[in-house]
């Protein structure tokens, strides 16, 4: 839907590494006073990307590209250099919002600028408290033990092999604390959803506190999932943190058992602006598109070509486009 909302515009910032196809479609939903940084995995073959976007002006592939490695830093080197990239525009934008390639928009462009206009001095992101959590169970495990989860000498990671030889590191390197100089306790560490959307205000100045002091992140590195703490922890660590849309970090849920899946239980619950399952890797189909279509959220997250085309067209026509092919079937 075109319109005339808002002058001002949106910034995507997109982590993609397969589905050039459905990456394009969410793009042509979102395609109005938009840019999109789009960071490929380094792992990936980039051309089929550039090839099916090479007619948009508004679709910026970053050069620097990462090998991006599941519960690892990488995610967030990757993320770092959508930021940067980004912000060189000097371009002044409503809003960045940080998405997948298997995210899809469940609400139209002008209610998304709309939103962000009216709210335009909250950030939207959300986590809890990892340093004050009654159960450090849950959570100790990411922040307070040895890992590793990035392996750039290794192109093939959805493999047995890889898997087991990733876990046998791990298991491993748990059985050491995090080194002190690491684990410094300067500040709480917070964990949320990876998906946010923040001023370029506040942008700034997360961008800024690394910058200036990055080894005191360095913990980041040798963690698990960083993409859901690394910004949340920049961010309840500055002067923006009770500007997001609780005012605040939240209670974690009162039952928590890693072994029990409770971990992304608790990380679905902070989504700030995804319709995320609870499992956090559940493919969304067609079946789920009464929640879809109830959702108060303005993304949905996983889908994909493969398993969710029925889904994708039924929020076409019945959330996105439903206005506008009911003005066009009123005047057949």
């Amino acid at each position: 839907m075109k319109g005339t909302y808002n002058m001002k515009k949106m910034c995507y910032l997109i982590l993609a590494y397969d589905d050039p196809d459905h990456l394009k479609r969410m793009i042509d939903c979102l395609n109005d006073k938009s840019v999109f940084y789009v960071h490929i995995d380094k792992k990936s073959e980039i051309s089929p990307f550039e090839e099916i976007l090479y007619e948009y002006e508004n679709v910026h592939f970053i050069p620097k590209r990462e090998k991006i490695y599941w519960g690892g830093y990488s995610i967030v080197q990757a993320e770092l250099n959508l930021i940067r990239a980004a912000l060189e525009s000097d371009e002044d934008y409503l809003r960045f919002v940080l998405l997948s390639g298997s995210d899809y928009p469940i609400k139209d462009n002008a209610y998304i600028h709309t939103f962000f206009q009216e709210n335009k001095n909250i950030e939207y992101i959300r986590a809890i408290n990892l340093d004050k959590l009654e159960n450090k169970d849950l959570f100790g495990i990411h922040i307070d033990r040895m890992q590793m989860h990035d392996y750039p000498f290794i192109n093939q990671t959805n493999t047995y092999l890889f898997n087991r030889f990733r876990a046998g590191i791990n298991f491993v390197l748990r059985l050491f604390p995090m080194p002190r100089k690491y684990r410094h306790q300067k500040f709480d560490l917070y964990h949320g959803s990876q998906w946010w959307a923040l001023t370029e205000g506040c942008l700034k100045e997360l961008l800024q506190k690394f910058e200036e002091n990055p080894a005191d992140y360095h913990n980041f590195k040798i963690g698990f999932a960083s993409d859901e703490k690394f910004f949340h922890t920049l961010f309840f660590n500055s002067k923006y943190a009770i500007n997001n849309q609780v005012n605040g970090p939240d209670k974690p849920i009162v039952m928590l058992d890693r072994h029990k899946g409770d971990t992304s239980k608790q990380t679905s619950l902070l989504a700030n602006i995804h319709l995320l399952d609870a499992s956090m890797t559940k493919w969304f189909t067609v079946e789920d598109f009464p929640k879809i279509k109830a959702s108060d959220k303005m993304f949905v997250r996983k889908v994909s070509s493969k398993h969710s085309r029925e889904l994708l067209d039924k929020i076409d026509t019945e959330i996105l486009f439903a206005n506008e092919l009911q003005l066009k079937e009123g005047h057949l």
